[in-house]
């Protein structure tokens, strides 16, 4: 049986924002030269990661997301939302800019694609119910740490926990299929 790797997400199309984001993702690998910055066309926001899936089940998670999230949530009403401040997970691997806005609509968001995975495909929620809305920027692995300049990666990020990147719109949720490769991942919408 045939899977797929795939996952829910929420691009990142704002040019202006995009533009910030690069300018700022530049500082980084200045400071870290063996960070793993996301591509620009690669910018997003996961609703639900979902793993290698049967393909046959691709589909079926399509027709959900469109019917009942895009559809019926969203209404094909654009929603604005802003990108400001710089932070970090697990000791630095992680960098991200945080979202501002209606979290409690993306909250019911990710809470109605859960649901409705779960019910009519019995895909298994996540185990963190909470939303943390969130657009990483670039991954450090710890072996690939220059800690010669690490002190000043740490201030860089602690002096940009206000930064403003832009707009941040979003209409649609979208299935994508991630394709690993040694360049880095390379994502794909799902359409049937």
């Amino acid at each position: 049986m045939k899977t797929i790797r795939s996952f829910i997400a929420i691009e990142l199309k704002d040019k202006a924002t995009i533009e910030k984001i690069i300018s700022f993702s530049q500082r980084l690998k200045q400071n870290q030269t063996n960070i793993k910055l996301v591509e620009p066309v690669n910018l997003h926001m996961t609703m639900k990661f979902l793993g290698n899936i049967p393909e046959t089940l691709a589909p079926k998670i399509y027709s959900i997301i469109q019917e009942e999230i895009n559809d019926k949530l969203f209404h094909r009403k654009n929603f604005e939302y802003r990108l400001n401040g710089v932070g970090q997970f697990n000791r630095f691997s992680v960098i991200w800019i945080e979202l501002h806005g209606n979290i409690q609509f993306l909250q019911k968001i990710k809470d109605s694609t859960e649901d409705f995975l779960f019910r009519e495909l019995k895909i298994e929620r996540d185990k963190r119910t909470k939303f943390k809305p969130h657009l990483t920027i670039g991954r450090l692995k710890k072996n690939k740490i220059n800690y010669k300049t690490f002190d000043s990666l740490k201030n860089l990020i602690n002096e940009n926990r206000d930064l403003e990147f832009g707009v941040f719109n979003i209409n649609q949720v979208k299935l994508k299929e991630s394709k690993l490769t040694p360049k880095g991942p390379i994502y794909t919408d799902l359409v049937y």
